[in-house]
């Protein structure tokens, strides 16, 4: 299982195609055994898309993870779920971890349901995060 480090956010790529224009790429992720998804942007890079995720604190065990693009034609694609593991530093061999800080302190967050609250997941640093609510009564 691939794996992170703490206390470090993490920077995913992936190749995304379509028939069409993609629209929006984003990756959805939670720590292990959360209830609900939050969700990043990400930006195209000129060969993949990539987005930067929230530093998970030491106490994270896991996240888990899956990225879900939608064309000009509204037509949406998710891949599978996949788990990255949160080990100690010198554990992990190449952790995926974001070297611009000007991305890694600028992490911007969406929940996905009302009961997430108005805050980042524990498990998860919030410096350089702002999180964006689900809006409503």
């Amino acid at each position: 299982m691939p794996c992170t480090i703490p206390e470090k956010p993490l920077s995913l790529c992936a190749r995304v195609t379509s028939d069409g224009q993609i629209t929006a790429a984003r990756i959805y992720f939670r720590h292990e055994g959360a209830e609900f998804f939050s969700f990043v942007n990400m930006t195209f890079g000129g060969i993949n898309y990539c987005g930067t995720l929230p530093a998970p604190k030491e106490r994270t065990k896991s996240i888990d993870y899956y990225i879900e693009a939608v064309d000009d034609n509204y037509e949406s694609k998710r891949l599978s779920t996949f788990q990255i593991a949160v080990k100690p530093e010198g554990a992990c061999d190449f952790p995926p971890v974001e070297k611009d800080p000007t991305k890694a302190a600028s992490i911007t967050v969406h929940a996905t349901n009302k009961k997430q609250g108005r805050k980042l997941d524990e498990a998860f640093e919030p410096t350089g995060v702002s999180f964006i609510p689900i809006a409503g009564k």
